[in-house]
């Protein structure tokens, strides 16, 4: 994993697990036990112990696997029982979806709308092949194919209504055509679920079912839009998934219907939490609080379904907690502690509620990080070198602490995956502000995740 110097050896991990039976031996019926053991080393070390030992000589140990994984590793036993107490977020919030799958990213998803327009245009008038060798689509799948794409553009029209801005990337927000049609120009939109993020104000929670082995479990994000497929994950280990704070009545369908304006929001509309109904039991009878729909509650007697997200994205954004159960978090979809503590629970969802602006970029923050050398602005190579993130030869962003860096979003380095999408592309001001808010809203992120570790006593809380 380490990788291999020049000269050098690679030193990697050797799991050797066998199904040995026991001392006693096994009869019929009987069950053999899981022995496991770990070897590391250089690959000449590894080849020399193999050489003088078996399968009697090696120092086992003994497993004792736990339901419903039944992992032939070894595991805390103890801290699994705690964190199974948290609530699974798939049971807590029962609606919810993988992102929007595209299946050809570079047709459907611009930095633009202009572009987008552009591209719509062109794309339906286009002959299939001459479509497909444009735009190099490649050969149809099984459910999405350029005929298909073409008919969703023009059964629905180039319409503002379907002009919708997309979460693609940590901090990178987007413009696609969406008429919610599978197998359009879409292969899944995943409409079931995306309409409550189009129809009114809403908030969701991004994270996946199984982080990566090697990874820090910081798989965890907060949208306000429509979210792509790979909008936190960058390999196939883990699938991201979508679970919106409100649930709009799907009859009152205003996004298909084109009303509202050209984002989709309705403050008008009724809505209710996604919450199941056991979850909002148990937190009732901890905390002695009644729900309320809407705002924010007194923490005396209410509390609201925004003030359960912001606990939730605090808890989430814990060092503690992503370390604690690391193992676990690499197992499944995360589960949420719940607190009887009213105080601890109020300082939490106004720890979260903080995280959860700044990651939307409504925070109103800044740093020492600036963008000194005027110049033509475009992005050429990346070079990270004293605190400079080197966009050309000649302009850079200053004062960008390793730290901030190296900060990564799910499996994102996201100050440098933002820029390294945008090579050949000259940044505007927009752009370029944009960039400046994302190095300090990763700073402030740093900040206030230190400060929830703080406020947690200890865990189980």
């Amino acid at each position: 994993p380490s990788g291999r110097g020049a000269g050098g050896e690679g030193k990697v991990q050797v799991e050797l697990k066998s199904s040995l039976p026991s001392p006693s031996g096994r009869g019929a019926g009987g069950e053999g036990n899981v022995h496991h053991a770990h070897l590391y080393g250089t690959r000449a070390s590894k080849y020399e112990y193999l050489m003088e030992h078996d399968l009697k000589t090696t120092a086992w140990t003994t497993l004792q696997p736990q339901s419903p994984f039944y992992l032939l590793v070894p595991q805390n036993v103890d801290l699994l029982a705690e964190y199974e107490q948290g609530w699974k977020v798939t049971e807590m919030m029962p609606v919810n979806s993988v992102g929007i799958v595209t299946a050809r990213d570079h047709l459907t998803i611009h930095y633009t709308r202009k572009s987008l327009r552009d591209t719509l245009q062109t794309f339906a008038q286009l002959d299939i092949e001459q479509a497909r060798l444009q735009y190099e689509l490649g050969n149809d799948a099984r459910d999405w194919k350029v005929s298909l794409a073409q008919q969703d553009i023009r059964e629905h029209g180039i319409q503002d209504q379907y002009l919708r801005t997309i979460l693609y990337r940590p901090f990178d927000t987007r413009y696609t055509y969406y008429t919610g049609k599978t197998r359009g120009f879409h292969c899944m939109p995943r409409f079931e679920v995306m309409q409550h993020l189009l129809q009114g104000e809403n908030l969701g929670l991004i994270t996946v079912r199984q982080a990566p082995r090697s990874s820090q479990c910081n798989y965890f994000m907060v949208t306000d839009l429509m979210i792509s497929n790979g909008v936190i994950r960058s390999n196939s280990q883990s699938i991201d998934s979508l679970f919106p704070l409100y649930l709009y009545p799907t009859e009152t369908d205003n996004f298909i219907n084109g009303n509202g304006n050209g984002n989709g929001k309705h403050k008008e509309l009724p809505r209710k939490p996604n919450f199941s109904d056991a979850f909002l039991q148990d937190l009732e009878t901890r905390l002695h609080l009644r729900l309320i729909l809407e705002g924010h509650g007194n923490f005396k007697k209410t509390v609201s379904a925004l003030d359960v997200f912001n606990y939730m994205y605090a808890v989430f954004h814990s060092p503690t907690y992503r370390q604690r159960y690391a193992e676990f978090l690499k197992m499944d979809f995360p589960r949420l502690p719940l607190t009887s503590d009213q105080m601890l629970f109020k300082q939490l969802a106004e720890l979260g509620g903080q995280l959860v602006k700044i990651h939307l970029m409504e925070a109103e923050i800044e740093n020492e990080c600036s963008f000194p050398v005027k110049g033509s602005n475009l992005v050429e190579k990346l070079v990270y070198k004293d605190e400079k993130v080197y966009i050309n030869q000649t302009q850079y962003f200053d004062h960008v602490t390793p730290e901030i860096w190296e900060f990564h979003f799910g499996g994102y380095q996201v100050c440098e995956k933002w820029l390294k999408d945008r090579k050949g592309r000259v940044l505007s001001f927009e752009e370029c502000s944009r960039y400046l808010y994302i190095l300090a809203a990763v700073e402030k992120t740093r900040e206030v995740m230190g400060r929830i570790d703080k406020t947690i006593p200890t865990f189980p809380i």
